[in-house]
């Protein structure tokens, strides 16, 4: 009996074993690449804010929610028509949902990041420090985070760009021209090392590319690249980077945060990016400020010739952001920025003072991980206001404040105050669902009025615009 109670006891304990450390490796998409996540801005502000800048406000806009989907399979949502029936669809890098009626058609089969996969002593983390109310569910994060389109290979439909989560690469997804079944696959680049890409003209082709940070091989620093598709089809791949870095260049950079504007009011359009987590200096040694390393801008310069070439200034600190949005708060003339901390607390905005000397404000702590913002037109004002909200479970329970808070979806109006200041009017959206990794601001039903699609561990939802 003894003999048989040991037995058990081995087998039991093997079982843990396994449960504790060997998902991750049967399971990873990326073979031979695994990330350290153990880094982590905890919560901490990133700077020394004065008061929220923001108030209740109403307003007659609400919006109407409507679930696609209610599966986690995605952390973002593009708006374009698939089909080529007029209509806009919804699509994500594992699913198109077909208008009117949403019907869903498979783009690639979902699959999880097996890095991301909980251990056992994760759920006894979470379930101990809930007092037995919580669990990790939807376990580990899909591999579609963003979805952008384009007609990559000119054939008159609408293909998909998949930017999946970290090192797990940058796709197009070939829409096979109504045919069914999974779309045929090409990769872009290996290693995709962004948490908030965008999808913008920064190189003045007067078509979007893609930005985002990537690396070449699993050892290599990471970058910031500019995919662009060019109207002859495929893609070229345009390096970023200048001379006079002089930063902390570690093989996660650059991580989070990034934004598109005219910074310096050239006429040219600059890039603008947060720092990452667990910087490394340049001698490969961990950085003495680890998660508060300095964030920055690149200055596009182009000479007489024609030669395009960056300049770096450094802005600092700018930890772990969403997407920044570049535009003038305070009406002085010069562009400034506003991003939210995605895995800690608070939006805030950023005020231009002239020789690269950046003041820091506090928009709203009120919600923590703030991990997608966009800028658009709401109300069509003619000025951009800022969409963004929480995201539920930015690192599944385990190392940002109030994982488990309400998930709220707002946007943001900015209007002068009396005494000339900017002032924030906050309006809900929804509680429900919050926000993932990207957030779409288009006219999905068109009439009109600016729509919002959002992919998160609840599901696929879109925010349909009504005026009262």
């Amino acid at each position: 009996m003894k003999k048989v109670i040991k037995i058990i006891a081995v087998v039991f304990v093997m079982f843990l074993l396994v449960f504790e450390f060997a998902s991750p490796l049967i399971l990873a998409p990326t073979a031979g690449f695994f990330i350290d996540p153990s880094s982590s801005t905890s919560g901490q502000y990133i700077i020394d804010a004065n008061d929220n800048e923001y108030i209740e406000s109403s307003t007659n806009i609400s919006f109407q929610r409507i679930e696609l989907d209610g599966a986690y399979h995605t952390e973002g949502a593009s708006v374009a028509d698939i089909n080529n029936d007029g209509l806009m669809d919804i699509a994500t890098g594992h699913y198109w949902y077909e208008a009117p009626s949403w019907t869903r058609h498979t783009i690639r089969a979902p699959l999880q990041d097996a890095v991301g996969i909980p251990k056992l002593s994760d759920y006894v983390k979470i379930y101990i420090e809930s007092g037995g109310e919580k669990d990790i569910w939807s376990k580990a994060y899909p591999l579609a985070f963003f979805s952008f389109h384009d007609d990559v290979n000119k054939d008159g439909w609408v293909d998909v760009i998949a930017v999946d989560i970290t090192s797990a690469g940058i796709w197009w997804l070939e829409n096979p021209q109504g045919a069914q079944g999974e779309w045929p696959q090409h990769k872009i680049m290996d290693f995709s090392r962004n948490e908030s890409p965008i999808f913008a003209d920064l190189l003045g082709t007067g078509k979007p590319q893609v930005i985002t940070g990537a690396a070449e091989s699993a050892d290599a620093s990471g970058k910031l690249y500019a995919i662009e598709f060019p109207e002859s089809g495929g893609f070229n791949i345009h390096t970023i980077e200048a001379d006079n870095e002089g930063r902390n260049t570690g093989a996660t950079l650059p991580t989070h945060g990034l934004g598109m504007g005219d910074i310096n009011g050239d006429g040219l359009q600059d890039i603008v990016f947060g720092s990452g987590e667990g910087f490394l200096d340049k001698d490969g040694n961990p950085a003495e400020r680890q998660s508060y390393d300095e964030g920055g801008w690149y200055e596009q310069q182009i000479s007489a010739q024609g030669v395009l070439s960056w300049k770096w200034h450094i802005i600092d600190p700018m930890v772990s952001l969403s997407q920044i949005q570049v535009i003038d708060v305070n009406g002085d003339g010069k562009d400034d920025l506003i991003s939210g901390m995605g895995h800690g607390r608070g939006l805030f905005w950023w005020e231009q003072m002239g020789n690269d000397q950046w003041k820091a404000h506090l928009i709203d702590d009120t919600y923590t991980q703030p991990h997608a913002t966009e800028m658009a037109d709401i109300d069509g004002d003619g000025v951009g206001d800022i969409i963004t909200g929480k995201t539920p479970l930015a690192h599944m329970g385990l190392k940002d404040p109030d994982e488990y808070g309400t998930p709220y979806l707002y946007w943001y109006k900015i209007v002068k105050s009396e005494n000339g200041e900017p002032r924030f009017e906050r309006h809900l959206v929804d509680d429900n669902v919050g926000v993932g990794r990207q957030v779409s601001v288009v006219d999905i039903n068109n009439d009109g009025l600016l729509d919002i699609a959002s992919g998160t561990r609840h599901g696929v939802h879109i925010f349909l615009q009504e005026r009262e």
